[in-house]
């Protein structure tokens, strides 16, 4: 390709609608014909045409993905709620809890038991962002070692927050990304420019309790 094309695709439309207007004026007494003036017309529409249609189809990704975690995150919570009644129900059974895809109880839990979430150390997180538009949500105990970092006694999973634009300035933008039971995560973005995603992570215990969160991380992923 010739260097005074430019190599970024918005910049490539501009390019190509300055030659067609120029060409529109100046190139019939260049020993251009109407036909080719035209046809360079027709491909250029085309082509801005396609980029508006994949500009406006990858904004729509985002939304959708954003209102998918969002949704999500509302069910789980929602869900996990209803989840706890059930268990902490005189009258469920594990028979019950078996069907309703709950944790079985080992008899009666002691109090030091019910609490052991929240004093095992929060979780680390290790961010991976070599890939383009993809980030890895390595966390656990030794996320930079992935075959030394199984899960803590008593620990099902872990709920895994991000933010879009770096750590936010309030608790409640976090938003929820997934509840996950191995490390790691792939996060797939969808991004049109250099952006800046941070992650937050604590321990879900197997009786459904939540445990604090440890440090955020954040990285920038690149187009």
């Amino acid at each position: 390709m010739a260097d005074y094309i430019p190599s970024r695709e918005p910049a490539k439309i501009l390019w190509l609608w300055n030659l067609m207007v120029w060409l529109g004026s100046n190139g019939p007494s260049h020993g251009f014909t109407v036909d080719e003036v035209c046809e360079l017309y027709f491909t250029v529409m085309q082509a801005k045409l396609a980029m508006d249609n994949n500009v406006s189809k990858q904004a729509a990704a985002r939304g959708a993905v954003a209102c998918k975690n969002d949704k999500l995150g509302a069910a789980l919570e929602y869900a996990r709620d209803l989840a706890q009644r059930i268990q902490l129900d005189p009258n469920t059974t594990d028979r019950d809890r078996a069907a309703a895809g709950l944790t079985m109880r080992d008899g009666e839990p002691s109090k030091s038991g019910e609490d052991d979430v929240l004093r095992i150390t929060p979780p680390a997180i290790e961010l991976d962002f070599s890939i383009r538009q993809q980030i890895t949500v390595h966390w656990g105990p030794n996320p930079q070692d992935e075959r030394h970092n199984g899960r803590p006694h008593g620990i099902m999973g872990c709920e895994i927050q991000y933010h879009r634009g770096g750590l936010p300035a309030q608790e409640s933008e976090w938003a929820f990304l997934e509840n996950d039971t191995d490390s790691p995560l792939v996060h797939t973005v969808h991004e049109n420019q250099p952006t800046t995603f941070a992650y937050r992570v604590r321990y879900i215990g197997k009786d459904l309790k939540h445990g604090p969160f440890g440090n955020p991380a954040e990285c920038t992923v690149s187009v």
